[in-house]
């Protein structure tokens, strides 16, 4: 027997730096994309001359409104390691409310970030146009002191991952790659992810291998778990649509979405990796009604036993806002009120730099500063405020001692 490459002892997470004891984290932002790069279209791609010359415009207070209104950016949607630095010491010097350890929390050791709370911790997971290597997190870690949990899905030289690409990927090779980045010796990655369930062709086409673009990706996702399971790691599955803006009513009319769900979650059962280490990102999407959240959908996806994060929070509402924070917090309670609080991860989920705090938005801090707070001056007790706001991420984040293969 031989075992696949763990990163540390059990219950330690993987960060790009070093294990992180679980019983040392205190807030936790579950699901960002740190580092950012698009890859730019060439000529104007059939856009109007104003909508190619505000592309490439910079990014200023002349043109929040219209980024705050979605439109494309090529340096709205770059964030480099300067900007990610000081957006994560902006994050680390926030001021979080005080909350006691939950009852049989590991004790921790000497805390390390200001509001005495313990270790500051960031996930950052791989998708389209993320570049989150691991040397550039090592440096933004060690520059802001905040510990980084690098997410791989899978990714080949050119790009191509279990996301959004240009040709068939094949699943065992994604798989062998997300064994590799789980065990590398500098900077591995901690956690799987993100992998959408569903291709931005899901309109259930065939592609050139004459595969099913719903079988195609239920074959990733099969391989994507099988490595979390085997390397004793978490993995996260993205709920958002091909285009779909979060905390939309876009599911009000996607009769795919469900199914493709189910689907993702058949495949991860069928290679034994447990419900409770897979994380649901883009939930806010999912669950959102005509107007704020379906109460019926969102018991519907606690139902399917997995983890579920709100990874949208602090984003300047405006006219197309169907989902508010206020939403947010109002489910939180009602998934405290049926058991389910150990089960709801938060984050920021900024990938625009217009939301960054020095290009007018609420920051990384967000959550600290002011999401937090909010709940407990709604009813939240603070265990359920340490749980959601960083106890539970730290519980699925902490890798299990590797399963032995043949």
């Amino acid at each position: 027997m031989a075992s696949v490459p763990g990163p540390g002892p059990a219950s330690a997470i993987t960060a790009v730096r070093g294990p992180v004891p679980a019983g040392d984290v205190g807030v936790v932002l579950a699901a960002e994309s740190l580092l950012r790069a698009p890859v730019p279209a060439r000529g104007n791609a059939g856009i109007p001359a104003s909508d190619a010359e505000f592309l490439r415009a910079p990014v200023t207070i002349d043109v929040l409104g219209r980024l705050l209104m979605g439109a494309e950016n090529l340096e709205d949607r770059t964030i480099g390691e300067p900007e990610a630095t000081a957006a994560l010491l902006r994050f680390r010097a926030a001021a979080a409310p005080a909350a006691p350890a939950l009852p049989g929390a590991p004790a921790a050791s000497e805390p390390r970030s200001p509001d005495g709370g313990g270790i500051r911790l960031l996930v950052s997971l791989d998708e389209r146009e993320a570049a989150s290597t691991g040397d550039a997190l090592a440096r933004v870690s060690a520059a802001s002191g905040i510990e980084i949990v690098r997410g791989t899905a899978g990714r080949s030289a050119d790009g191509c991952a279990g996301g959004a690409r240009t040709a068939p990927e094949d699943p065992e090779s994604v798989g062998l790659r997300i064994l590799a980045e789980l065990s590398a010796r500098a900077h591995p990655a901690g956690i799987v992810g993100a992998i959408p369930v569903r291709d931005a062709d899901a309109d259930g086409g065939i592609d050139g291998t004459g595969r099913r673009a719903a079988d195609r990706r239920s074959a990733l996702i099969r391989a994507a778990a099988d490595a979390a399971r085997l390397a004793g790691a978490a993995l996260v599955l993205d709920l958002s649509g091909p285009g779909t803006p979060s905390g939309s009513a876009a599911a009000d009319s996607d009769s795919d979405a469900v199914p493709a769900l189910d689907r993702a979650l058949a495949a991860v059962d069928s290679v034994g990796l447990p419900r409770h280490r897979v994380l649901l990102t883009g939930v806010a999407t999912a669950v959102a009604g005509r107007i704020g959240i379906d109460g019926t959908r969102f018991d519907a996806l606690l139902d399917r036993g997995t983890a579920l994060c709100f990874d949208d929070l602090g984003r300047i509402p405006n006219v197309r806002t169907v989902v508010s924070d206020h939403d947010i917090a109002l489910v939180i309670l009602r998934a405290a009120e049926h058991g389910a609080q150990e089960r709801i991860l938060l984050s920021c989920g900024i990938r625009n730099r217009h939301r960054l705090t020095a290009f007018g938005g609420n920051g990384l801090e967000f959550t600290v500063e002011q999401f937090l707070p909010y709940l407990g001056m709604l009813g939240a007790d603070p265990a359920l405020q340490r749980a959601v706001g960083g106890a539970n991420a730290a519980r699925i984040l902490a890798r299990t001692a590797p399963e032995e293969t043949r």
